[in-house]
């Protein structure tokens, strides 16, 4: 049975997020921004727009880390998304970034970018092989 959208989707889930729901186009366009990064990087996957499948069923690494990918996509979206709160001063409400979410999420997305990094390396087949 060949791997699906939706498998990948199951991996982003599985990493810490917010509460908040994520709409399905977004969640789509972080799965393709995933998918063209690591066919960049590694190797063409044989994914099929029309039946939202892999031709094949792919590795498990390759699913993490496609799953990865669009978790930093998140984070990166979310980091984004504090730093435009970081100082607000609205006429009935007044936001800062003193909780330091801004640090966090920076922090974590650092963290993840590592990971990717590693397992695309990883993944790679270098010149020695």
């Amino acid at each position: 049975m060949a791997t699906t959208e939706i498998d990948v989707i199951n991996c982003f889930h599985s990493f810490p997020m917010s509460k908040q729901v994520l709409p399905a186009g977004l969640e789509h366009q972080f799965f393709l921004n995933a998918l063209a990064e690591y066919e960049l990087e590694i190797c063409e996957l044989g994914y099929n727009d029309e039946t939202n499948e892999f031709n094949d069923t792919i590795s498990r690494n390759a699913v993490l880390t496609l799953g990865m990918i669009m978790y930093t996509n998140f984070l990166t979206r979310e980091l984004s998304r504090i730093e435009k709160l970081n100082g607000f001063h609205g006429k009935d409400i007044q936001m800062t970034g003193s909780d330091g979410s801004k640090r966090i999420t920076l922090s974590d997305l650092e963290l993840e970018l590592e990971r990717v990094d590693s397992l695309l390396h990883k993944q790679k087949i270098h010149a020695f092989n």
